[in-house]
């Protein structure tokens, strides 16, 4: 019997929406909320590592500090990922994942008032994390995920210049995941504390 060829690439792509609050120069609170698209190429390098290369933007979005709003135009963002099988999942024991990733993304804002200027935004994110689940009929994968993260995030209000971070440097959450023998796969996952989050996305793999 021939083994079928072991599909080493993946290209998928992901929406979802966020929210939490960012912290400027320790005294300024900004809740904000974006929602975004991410497109991904990856490359498995062996049986347990692989390599992601990603790229999106923010698609809409507001920032929120007291009375004020400020509107999200289109943005972009660039994120290269890798992560390491620390178990498969055969037999009782679950898979676990770990992972890491850095991401730059940038967007103007504009404060929701006539005339207002458009002001640059820029973030910055290194994000470790830890997957653990159990897939069913080799089909369904429902798991749970911890990521921590951080990072710089520069704005502008008023002419001042601003440098700050979240407040919420952690995600705590659950998703599923479905596999099709023929190379697709679709995924839902919903962060509840932390940085909240909703993200589902779809690949395939070749």
């Amino acid at each position: 019997m021939v083994k079928p060829r072991p599909r080493l690439y993946r290209v998928g792509a992901t929406v979802g929406s966020a929210w939490t609050n960012l912290v400027f120069a320790g005294k300024y609170d900004v809740a904000i909320d974006r929602r975004a698209a991410v497109a991904t190429f990856e490359r498995r390098l062996g049986a347990r590592w692989t390599l992601q290369l990603g790229a999106g933007g923010i698609l809409w979005g507001s920032l929120r500090e007291g009375a004020r709003r400020y509107d999200f135009g289109p943005g972009w963002s660039a994120s290269v990922a890798t992560s390491y099988r620390l178990l498969d999942g055969r037999d009782r024991f679950p898979f676990v994942i770990l992972g890491a990733s850095l991401a730059f993304a940038g967007a103007e804002t504009r404060e929701a008032r006539r005339d207002a200027p458009a002001v640059p935004y820029y973030a910055g994110d290194l994000r470790l994390s830890a997957v653990a689940g159990k897939t069913f009929y080799d089909v369904l994968s429902p798991y749970a995920v911890a990521r921590v993260f951080g990072g710089p995030i520069f704005w502008q209000v008023d002419g001042e210049d601003r440098q700050g971070t979240d407040r919420y440097k952690f995600q705590l959450g659950l998703g599923l995941v479905a596999t099709l023998p023929i190379g697709l796969d679709v995924f839902a996952e919903i962060i509840p504390l932390g940085e909240r989050s909703v993200t589902s996305g779809a690949g395939f793999s070749f």
